[in-house]
């Protein structure tokens, strides 16, 4: 594959896994092999990790970095579905498709590739899950069907798992985030070539959620700021 194809190659890869990607430190779906990350790269305070995963070739990343602001704006920035644009690169559009429940969403999402592939879309359940004694709370994801999809001609893509934690420190100015993902993006794409290029998921995922906080454009959710403060996790 040429230089300048594999370079678009993994621009898409990193936001194709971004893309879906909305568990706790302590409570990852992981957990049961959390002594098999292995770091492979540290940089501006943002810590990336790779992990095998039994049965499957496409391997698990993993990021973990501090935001500079309350765990309330980090959250807004995840669950801001339509915006997505604004911050995850190839995305061409995203949106709620229903909301099962009060904790509970499902999510389209349309990606846009290389002229040389079929684009890729995910269907995915959203669960947000809250910690209330730790100021913390996750949103893990993983790919569902669902009669409201659109029907298209594009690939439609597994998440076998995916998570952001957000545990509130620092007296609540700061987040620490942990973000993991565990992804299939079908097609004819080789797993190496996956796998290769998504080993800088971690990093461009925590990075692309600071500047996107620091922006301060995600819209304040009522909803979001009504659960989390009724549950005690943020004041």
């Amino acid at each position: 594959m040429p230089p300048n194809q594999m370079k678009r190659h993994s621009g898409y890869l990193a936001a194709a896994a971004l893309a879906v990607t909305v568990a706790l430190p302590g409570a990852s779906w992981a957990d049961g092999a959390r002594s098999a990350w292995e770091r492979i790269r540290t940089e501006d305070g943002i810590v990336v990790s790779r992990k095998e995963v039994p049965g499957s070739p496409f391997v698990a990343f993993r990021g973990e970095g501090d935001v500079d602001a309350p765990l309330l704006a980090v959250a807004n920035v995840l669950v801001d579905v339509p915006h997505e644009k604004e911050w995850i690169d190839s995305v061409v559009d995203a949106k709620i498709l229903r909301r099962v429940s009060d904790t509970e969403y499902v999510v389209y999402s349309h990606l846009g590739t290389p002229v040389t592939m079929s684009d890729r879309e995910f269907v995915a359940d959203v669960a947000l899950k809250l910690d209330p004694p730790r100021k913390a709370m996750s949103i893990e994801m993983r790919s569902t069907t669902d009669p409201s999809a659109p029907h298209t001609s594009f690939v439609r893509a597994e998440l076998e798992d995916s998570v952001f934690a957000l545990t509130s420190i620092e007296h609540g100015t700061k987040t620490h985030v942990v973000a993991e993902i565990h992804c299939d993006p079908k097609g004819s794409i080789a797993a190496w070539i996956v796998n290769l290029f998504q080993k800088s998921w971690g990093y461009n995922t925590i990075a692309s959620l600071r500047r996107q906080v620091r922006r301060g454009s995600a819209p304040t959710e009522p909803h979001l700021e009504t659960l989390l403060r009724g549950a005690g996790v943020v004041d």
